[in-house]
């Protein structure tokens, strides 16, 4: 399957910012916990030159992104638990931690996990979140780390 043409940070295809919020990511590492089926990590590598990881704790769905992307070179998917993942992580060797609808919407330990997220970004990394607001609207929120 070819990656998907664009980016998508809202449950709306077309609505919501595009990849440039991340700024340019060629070479850079990016890492999608709560990936899914995989689309939007094989967008930012396919489309956008980055080396990317994705993480879930769904073997369902990382069987699933394996089967769609696993051929996309640079790209791998882990069936994980994100913190856990991003903890074995070299410290500041993630340039981008985007997490859409995905494990920053699930865990039962938010801090333990945002730290998790810091430990991994480099410095004046990026952290992406898009979280459901209500029945109609979602939240996209872009972070900058120190």
């Amino acid at each position: 399957m070819n990656p998907p043409g664009r980016f998508e940070l809202t449950r709306v295809p077309g609505v919501g910012p595009d990849t440039s919020i991340l700024g340019e990511l060629a070479g850079s590492v990016v890492v999608e916990i709560g990936c899914g089926s995989g689309h939007n990590i094989a967008h930012l590598v396919a489309h956008h030159d980055a080396v990317g990881i994705g993480i879930d704790h769904d073997p369902a769905k990382i069987h699933r992104a394996r089967t769609f992307y696993g051929h996309i070179p640079g790209l791998q998917f882990m069936h994980d638990d994100a913190e856990q993942n991003l903890c074995r992580l070299a410290p500041g060797s993630v340039d981008v931690i985007v997490s859409i609808f995905g494990a920053l919407s699930f865990t039962d330990d938010l801090r333990s996990l945002l730290r998790a997220c810091s430990r991994a970004l480099a410095p004046h990394g990026r952290l992406l979140v898009t979280l459901r607001a209500d029945d109609d609207h979602d939240q996209v929120t872009l972070l900058r780390h120190r």
